[in-house]
């Protein structure tokens, strides 16, 4: 699925750099192209592989190249008033060459957050692919105005995205580790999900075929639910031995192969059973999913079809809805057999709920804020100046 990411605010042109430098690692054709846009010249300044003509900077005239300080409702007020300036650097990218937009944003500040709401909404007026939004929430301990920031944003953004995966930042962090120190592997976590269910249905050569093929128009009828999305991980080293023609005939005549395939499919229904309850963007109570995908990536002779058809059974037995989509993504030179879960249209997430509860409160107590407290200014006006002696 060839996706244009548009990385708003400083983290998800962060992770738009991320997604640049991964795709041009792989083989052609390229998956991802990217743009960044901020109000903070710094942040794009910062970034390594994405063109400077990819770089917008936006409400120069307002906040003077600074950004708007975590204030997302500015950012979504510079966003309305220059989102043509957006548009235009979009539509020369070349649209049509693309199957979906991917937004990715921090939720927590300032200039992504104000800005994904608005500029989905936008993209979505004027064309026909889907948009999806990528939105990264604040740890807890970020404090109040990031939450805040958080479920302002997610309420306006889930009505005017196709869909919303989510990640949560505090999944991802150790013992005494600040968020800031995990960045780089949050986004890598990111990054490397997303790519391997954007490059399914990419055809890269003969040897690199699949058999269950997952194409485009799958990850888009699976995401067509909508809503709150979580895309789930899990890998398992493997030893790939090339037999020859003797070995391959005494294996069959001795029931060696069926051997081998019971244990290819129970180690892929193990992988997909963890990607799914324990290893997710953000953690969920899978059960509460509309429609699922599996994708799952490693050397050809690995890749059991009866091991993903299990896979595919077992998450239908277990998922809200009906509707579970699969297949495999060779790897050839892999030396892991790794699988990834899109769940889609979540109901029930209980960091979601928790930040909700949260941002109500902080609402309140900033509403309850007596107003006539007198500022500084007003203050010294009641205070004698010092003088000299008349």
């Amino acid at each position: 699925m060839k996706t244009l990411v548009i990385g708003l605010g400083q983290a998800g042109g962060k992770i738009a750099d991320s997604f640049l430098a991964d795709d041009r690692k792989s083989p052609v054709p390229h998956t991802f192209e990217c743009i960044a846009v901020n109000s903070a010249l710094s942040d794009l300044a910062g970034l390594i592989q994405i063109p400077q003509e990819d770089r917008i900077v936006i409400g120069e005239t307002v906040v003077k190249g600074h950004g708007v300080g975590a204030d997302n409702k500015l950012g979504a007020d510079i966003a309305e008033d220059e989102v043509d300036v957006i548009l235009n650097r979009i539509s020369k990218v070349g649209v049509a060459d693309f199957d979906a937009f991917l937004l990715v944003a921090g939720l927590g500040g300032g200039t992504g957050s104000g800005v994904i709401p608005v500029l989905s909404k936008h993209l979505k007026q004027v064309y026909d692919e889907p948009v999806y939004a990528l939105g990264i929430l604040p740890a807890e301990n970020e404090g109040d105005i990031y939450t805040l920031n958080a479920a302002r944003s997610l309420k306006t953004l889930l009505p005017n995205a196709d869909a919303v995966i989510l990640v949560d930042n505090g999944t991802f962090l150790r013992g005494g580790e600040s968020v800031r120190e995990a960045y780089a592997r949050i986004n890598k976590e990111i990054v490397k999900r997303m790519g391997i269910v954007a490059r399914a249905g990419e055809v890269r050569g003969r040897k690199a075929v699949a058999e269950m093929v997952v194409d485009t128009s799958e990850i888009i009828n699976t995401m067509r639910t909508g809503g709150i999305c979580s895309i789930g991980y899990a890998s398992e080293r493997v030893t790939v031995r090339k037999k020859g023609f003797l070995s391959k005939l005494l294996s069959i005549f001795l029931g060696g192969g069926k051997k081998e395939n019971i244990g290819k499919a129970s180690r892929i229904l193990s992988v997909v059973k963890r990607a799914t309850k324990g290893r997710l963007l953000m953690p969920c109570d899978y059960r509460s999913a509309n429609k699922a995908l599996i994708v799952l990536a490693g050397p050809p002779s690995e890749l059991d079809r009866k091991g993903i058809e299990k896979s595919r059974q077992w998450l239908e037995q277990n998922i809200t809805g009906a509707e579970v989509r699969g297949g495999d993504y060779p790897l050839p030179k892999s030396g892991y057999v790794g699988c990834v879960v899109l769940l889609a249209g979540i109901s029930n997430a209980p960091r979601v709920r928790v930040l909700l509860e949260r941002a109500k409160i902080v609402q309140e107590k900033v509403a309850e804020e007596p107003i006539g407290v007198k500022n500084i200014e007003s203050l010294l006006s009641d205070i004698d100046k010092l003088g000299g002696k008349k």
